[in-house]
């Protein structure tokens, strides 16, 4: 395989929760400076002026977008450095691999949106899920990010982490009603909300899929042009 990552590329780097391995939605911009074998040393991100504190064994994610596609892997901090440059050195813990850009962006927004737990017997049934708010226990929740390929929300209301759930979120005027499932479960104070999760998408159709790729992309064309990308 072609040599993928490489000195001086740009790259971008998300923290990983060991618990469960999922990404806990902040990307920092950063370049590589060097690689040595499966080490490589990364320029420390700066966030609001002020540079990122990376821990000692934290587990990260390293993405390159590319022509051909968007390729990732796992790594650990090992070490931190100030001289002669903020920089941080990670080991490649995981196989380098390809996904789908659709599925990489995650677009900071808060939307208000409707979720619903599903039981089993909801679970079970095929059908259209527009069905599935027209009885039962609806809550109201607040997005904190979204992608092609899940989302992230605060409520009131307590989930468990691997529970099937009914979101309603608007897109350009229109209300998508996607099934999705609970991947990480993680307690807030954020004003009437306690709990926030992180969810993604499960049999979802191609063209709901892109709806929202589009709406991300028109978001992000905004804050381009607001200076806050």
């Amino acid at each position: 395989m072609r040599k993928i990552f490489k000195v001086g590329d740009k790259i971008e780097i998300v923290r990983i929760d060991r618990r469960t391995w999922e990404e806990k939605g902040v990307q920092y911009v950063s370049k590589i400076a060097d690689i040595k074998d499966e080490y490589f040393y990364v320029f420390t991100p700066i966030k609001e002026g002020v540079y990122v504190t990376f821990f000692i064994e934290e587990i990260v994610r390293i993405y390159k977008v590319m022509p051909d596609g968007v390729w990732v892997f796992d790594a650990v901090v090992e070490d931190r450095f100030k001289e002669p440059e903020y920089m941080i050195k990670v080991r490649q813990i995981s196989d380098i691999r390809k996904i789908q850009r659709r599925m990489f962006f995650r677009l900071p927004i808060n939307l208000d949106i409707f979720v619903k737990l599903l039981s089993h017997q909801e679970d079970e049934v095929n059908g259209n899920p527009q069905n599935g708010f027209s009885e039962g226990k609806i809550v109201k929740a607040l997005t904190k990010d979204i992608s092609g390929g899940g989302v992230c929300f605060l409520t009131q209301e307590e989930f468990n982490i691997h529970d099937i759930i009914l979101t309603k979120i608007p897109i350009e005027g229109e209300e998508l009603v996607l099934k999705a499932q609970i991947l990480r479960k993680e307690r807030v104070d954020y004003h009437i909300y306690r709990f926030m999760y992180g969810s993604k998408f499960i049999e979802a159709k191609q063209n709901e899929i892109d709806k929202i790729v589009r709406f991300i992309f028109k978001e992000q064309q905004k804050m381009r042009q607001k200076g806050l990308l």
